[in-house]
């Protein structure tokens, strides 16, 4: 059903357009070089692997940040179909149109439901992943930066070799860390594909695209909007 939905810009401002594809570049990068990294096939641009690594380590941690900010600072549409638009914070706590919706989705995407779910701009279990994507990062950061040398000595570095049992297991960690990651990537760009070529339009794109006009107040729809294309 979501695909029917009238795809506006308002519900995805450049600056959080900005900071999504920086996550991503800065995470591809990160496991090619964490690849290069542990397998050395190349040891003559290893010098270059482990600063591109540091390097994209600190974007997507200062990225985070940024995009954290942006959450009480920018505005963006709470659902598709509409240009009416609030905090983003909203949009990643509960909200009366995702109530009910964990189930439903669920079944959307394993195929047993046809029809999209009515929900916000994230639904359920998009908000759930995001929330753990923002803190898979921390601890991607918290693990790299602990057997990065400069940082090594510093007081939460030492805490993380006692935590997890010292160096060698802080490797295992960031290594297994980087696989759910490529896990998370994978589902990410499933559901994407899944729910059609609107949205991803929209935010690559800058494209909108006409259909149903929904009412953030009144949680229903309300008409169709056959203006763009």
């Amino acid at each position: 059903m979501s695909q029917h939905f009238a795809h506006y810009k308002e519900a995805h401002p450049v600056p959080l357009v900005v900071t999504h594809y920086v996550n991503l570049i800065a995470m591809i990068l990160l496991i090619f070089t964490g690849f290069m990294i542990h397998y050395p096939c190349f040891p003559e641009i290893m010098g270059v692997c482990r600063g591109v690594h540091v390097f994209c380590g600190i974007v997507l941690v200062l990225n985070l940040v940024i995009r954290v900010i942006f959450m009480f600072t920018i505005k963006s549409a709470p659902t598709q179909g509409t240009r009416v638009m609030d905090t983003d914070i909203k949009n990643w706590i509960p909200q009366e149109d995702n109530k009910h919706q964990m189930v439903p989705m669920i079944k959307y995407y394993l195929g047993a439901k046809k029809e999209h779910p009515l929900t916000a701009k994230f639904n359920p279990l998009q908000k759930l992943a995001y929330w753990f994507a923002g803190l898979l990062i921390l601890f991607m950061a918290w693990t790299g930066f602990t057997l990065w040398e400069p940082t090594a000595g510093l007081g939460i570095s030492q805490f993380c070799l006692n935590l997890l049992g010292g160096a060698m297991a802080v490797r295992i960690w960031h290594w297994f860390g980087m696989f759910v990651m490529i896990i998370f990537m994978i589902a990410h760009i499933y559901l994407v594909i899944l729910d059609g070529s609107a949205t991803f339009m929209a935010m690559f794109a800058r494209k909108e695209h006409g259909g149903f006009v929904y009412d953030p107040e009144k949680h229903t729809i309300v008409g169709k909007d056959e203006s763009v294309h």
